[in-house]
């Protein structure tokens, strides 16, 4: 920014440059609008004696040039010649380096530059550098005048006298990352054309571009000591998308919060710090824990223990959470109101969803009648589910309809029946809870019907006893 400020200058402007003159200047002082030179006194800067001198400016950049006379125009060059007598100094808010010489303000070296002499700097931030005309740098801090390159002002010289540089170049293509670096000499100089794949030119400032093509930047690191600047491979220095789609990218691993996709397009998705391995011997997940996805279509989530497995031949749950397997022996149903065949310390629900409840098992019922020996006895089974209050929540009955054989010839007639059952329901939307699931004995054995051959309704009789076996399991699949 400009310490030089007008009438019309703002608020701001005009703080900045009390500021500006009360930290860095004296009492005394001049300033030049047009050369930008701010000095304690009127005496030019001068670069022959041992310290230089110490000069501030207006502008941040500035540009030095040298030439054989004082209007440098004879033999003007970026770097000096052994004919150079003049070095001439240009202040500017423009980084470009300026090749006009009546831009510049010359100052006479004694001299000259012959025997090895080189002009050093040193920057001390706010707008003030020191020069020195020598052999080699006063102090660790001074550095050689860069080739052409203008120098920033706002940068305090460091002891390592190590220098940042960038390039930049066009191209059509995308740029490779091999060779990972390059090494030019000198502080001017950039890698050849076309070193990374590109038929790229490199250049000091960014140049213009089209829709088809990209602007890539190189960063390197000039070292004075050993005249060489090291180079690191390219990458993007502009986006020109409206969206991320249009990049098409090799980015590594990337650390995310929430990730928003409408396609993932990849050849294997897997979560989890050891993902799993799908075990197709035995439909299930062999090692690690998480999820995998698979191009064709086979998954794995979840753990070795309890997981859901699709490895092309169909897809396996395995480790479910179920109540133990409950078997009941022969609960005698004409003299019990229920027979428990879940109880409810087992038929725990652990969380709202869907659940599948399956039983099977026998019933076997004996009667006497005592007119017509029947052929065939029909009744039916009555399952409820209870809730903890012992409230019917669901209703399941089965039919009994067996034929019935001839013990004895006369009365009572004794008739028996034997029944297999199996059932599995499915309970949407059960709530956690503990539930019991039962038979009903009244209901069972009070249901009976008995049938001739010729399949009348013939008198009941009176059921002696009835059984039942069973075996009873639920699981959660929502």
């Amino acid at each position: 920014m400009s310490y030089f400020v007008t009438p019309q200058a703002s608020s701001n402007q005009i703080a900045g440059a009390i500021n500006y003159i009360l930290a860095n200047l004296g009492t005394n002082y001049t300033s030049n609008q047009g050369s930008g030179i701010v000095n304690t006194s009127t005496t030019a800067t001068s670069a022959t004696s041992p310290t230089g001198a110490t000069t501030g400016y207006l502008y941040r950049y500035l540009d030095v040039a040298f030439a054989d006379n004082y209007a440098g125009n004879v033999n003007f060059s970026s770097t000096p010649l052994s004919t150079s007598k003049y070095y001439g100094l240009r202040n500017t808010n423009s980084s470009v380096y300026d090749t006009n010489p009546t831009d510049y303000v010359w100052f006479q070296v004694a001299g000259g530059f012959t025997g090895g002499n080189l002009l050093w700097y040193q920057t001390f931030g706010g707008l003030q550098i020191n020069f020195v005309v020598a052999t080699s740098a006063p102090t660790p801090a001074y550095q050689v005048v860069p080739n052409a390159v203008a120098i920033d002002l706002t940068i305090v010289s460091t002891a390592t006298n190590l220098q940042a540089r960038s390039a930049y170049a066009v191209s059509s293509v995308t740029l490779g990352n091999t060779p990972s670096t390059y090494t030019t000499t000198g502080n001017s100089t950039f890698p050849p054309n076309n070193t990374w794949g590109g038929s790229e030119t490199w250049v000091a400032n960014p140049p213009s571009y089209t829709a088809s093509q990209n602007v890539y930047q190189i960063d390197g690191i000039y070292n004075p000591s050993t005249n060489l600047t090291l180079w690191v491979a390219p990458y993007l220095a502009t986006l020109k998308v409206g969206s991320l789609s249009a990049i098409n990218a090799n980015l590594g691993t990337i650390t995310a919060g929430t990730l928003n996709a409408v396609t993932v397009n990849s050849s294997t998705i897997n979560a989890g710090t050891t993902p799993p391995v799908i075990d197709y011997t035995n439909h299930t997940i062999s090692s690690g824990a998480g999820g995998l996805i698979n191009p064709n279509g086979t998954f794995a989530f979840g753990t070795t223990t309890q997981n859901i497995v699709d490895d092309g031949t169909g897809v396996y749950l395995n480790g479910l959470v179920t109540a133990q397997n409950q078997t009941t022996n022969q609960f005698i149903l004409s003299s019990t109101a229920n027979a428990v065949l879940l109880p409810n310390s087992k038929f725990v629900i652990p969380k709202t969803g869907s659940t599948i409840v399956s039983c099977s098992g026998g019933i076997n019922f004996t009667a006497n009648t005592y007119s017509t020996r029947p052929a065939a006895i029909v009744g039916r089974y009555v399952f409820y589910v209870l809730n903890s209050s012992s409230t019917v929540i669901f209703e399941y009955d089965v039919t009994l309809n067996g034929a019935s054989p001839n013990y004895n010839t006369t009365t009572p007639y004794i008739n028996q029946v034997t029944s297999s059952f199996s059932f599995s329901l499915l309970l949407q939307g059960l709530a956690a809870g503990n539930y019991s699931l039962v038979c009903s004995g009244p209901s069972t054995y009070a249901s009976l019907t008995y049938f001739d051959s010729a399949g009348n309704l013939i008198t009941s009789g009176v059921t002696t006893v009835a059984y039942l076996n069973s075996v009873a399991y639920f699981y959660q699949v929502g």
